[in-house]
């Protein structure tokens, strides 16, 4: 939307910008994306006369269910006045000192619909460059290039990093650069009780991706605009993150889910069918929920619990063993959707700031169930109500970290190759992780990693 206003109707105040004409639009300095000086476009009448210079100033406008948009609004005046107020808005712009100048962006152009140069170069890349922020773009060529990206990038050149894609390809950059920050300072990382070291940098995301959960924890939507501008506007929090160990080793560290059993089939299986894109998340789920048959396992669980009157950063903690009885699955959530689920459809970005507090998280244990009760569960998890957590089907826990052993796991690898596959694989935010003799074993690690959020 763009709108004119007159000069004498723009007042600008300490930290804000005020238009009191019928509009009556109150806009704080840190939500300014940029101001210059225009002009009329040339025409008939602009050709008889002088054109008239305008000051250009937009800003960003928060609107309904966490949406944001960049407005314009046009102010007239003579040149002498739109450059004296120009020069006053730049001055205090400037002083917003977590604006990012600088960025190191990582494309992935094959995830999800395939979008992401034309999302970055058609919607991001204009605002970026209104704010006045210069960018260094790597594109990745082929699977796991991602990696090689971020390991061979100076991150001590940007302010922070803007990943355009979705969770596989924000969890690549992360586990390299946590990796890379315990290795620097030698710490024992491999041990769940090590306390780890935070990343520094910031990192942004604009959720182009078949998954794209983080950015829904982060903004509240996936829509490509408000992305770019929670970068824009420079403002961090620290997210808690998780660790999944096995074997004696960190394996992989997680911002959204971990699931072992049933689920990691199906994972398994539509990472199989990626030729199905996103309908792959609705089609396999519907079929092997109603032909697949589910194995239930004896599941050795042991968990560390957690409360909500309690907060610390302390990653120690006593494991109890809790007894579930035979379950098709397991899946962990990185938040704490059960203390924050209401009759309502969640709010995941509340649900992400009370979770960034507490540390605690949802551990979900899926028991024997019909082919029509499993469904029921799964389309549960579209709107994360609190009726989800009171099927009789679901046993749900409130932790802190968990132990997990699946049973059997050597004994059946040549009798069948599915259970073998189910009980030696993990699904790690919708990535595949091989886990030593079925044990594996997670923690969340307190404001681990800073991400670019107003929220």
């Amino acid at each position: 939307m763009v709108f004119k206003v007159d000069v004498e109707f723009f007042v600008l105040e300490k930290e804000r910008l005020r238009i009191s004409d019928r509009n009556n639009i109150c806009v704080e300095i840190c939500d300014v994306i940029d101001c210059h000086l225009s002009e009329e476009p040339a025409g008939f009448l602009s050709g008889l006369f002088c054109s008239s210079p305008y000051l250009v100033v937009r800003y960003i406008s928060k609107g309904k269910n966490y949406k944001w948009t960049a407005e314009t609004v046009q102010v007239t005046g003579s040149k002498e006045e739109c450059e004296a107020l120009q020069d006053k808005i730049n001055e205090n712009l400037g002083q917003v000192n977590q604006r990012p100048k600088k960025l190191g962006v990582f494309i992935n152009p094959i995830g999800g619909s395939q979008n992401s140069l034309d999302v970055y170069s058609k919607v991001v890349y204009p605002l970026f460059k209104a704010a006045n922020i210069k960018c260094d773009v790597n594109v990745s060529e082929r699977p796991k290039h991602m990696i090689d990206l971020i390991n061979c990038f100076d991150t001590a050149s940007v302010d922070g990093l803007v990943i355009v894609g979705g969770d596989g390809s924000l969890l690549e950059v992360l586990n390299c650069l946590l990796t890379q920050a315990q290795k620097e300072a030698g710490l024992d990382y491999d041990q769940p009780t090590c306390k780890l070291k935070h990343l520094e940098i910031p990192i942004g995301i604009i959720p182009t991706g078949t998954g794209n959960g983080a950015a829904n924890f982060l903004y509240g939507t996936l829509d490509y605009v408000t992305a770019a501008l929670h970068i824009i506007r420079g403002e961090t929090n620290e997210n808690n993150i998780q660790a999944v160990y096995s074997g004696g080793k960190l394996m992989s560290f997680s911002l959204i889910a971990i699931a072992c059993g049933f689920f990691t089939d199906m994972m398994y299986e539509m990472d199989r069918q990626r030729w199905l894109k996103k309908a792959r998340y609705a089609v396999v789920p519907f079929c092997m929920g109603l032909f697949k048959k589910k194995s239930l396992l004896n599941v050795k669980l042991s968990i560390i619990p957690g409360k909500l009157s309690s907060e610390t950063d302390d990653v120690e903690g006593t494991m109890e063993k809790m007894e579930v009885g035979q379950v098709s699955s397991l899946i962990s959530f990185s938040g704490d959707l059960f203390n924050n689920a209401t009759d309502s459809t969640m709010d995941f970005v509340k649900m992400s700031q009370s979770t960034r507090k507490t540390g605690l998280f949802t551990l979900l244990a899926f028991k024997e169930s019909s082919r029509l009760e499993f469904l029921s569960c799964f389309m549960g998890f579209l709107t994360m109500t609190r009726s989800l957590f009171q099927k009789d089907c679901i046993s749900t826990h409130t932790v802190r970290g968990y132990k997990v052993k699946l049973p059997g796991c050597n004994e059946n690898l040549d009798q069948d190759p599915s259970i073998a596959r189910m009980n030696n694989l993990l699904d790690v935010d919708g990535e595949m992780i091989d886990i030593y003799e079925g044990e594996f074993e997670v923690r969340t690690h307190m404001k681990l990693a800073k991400f670019y959020t107003s929220h």
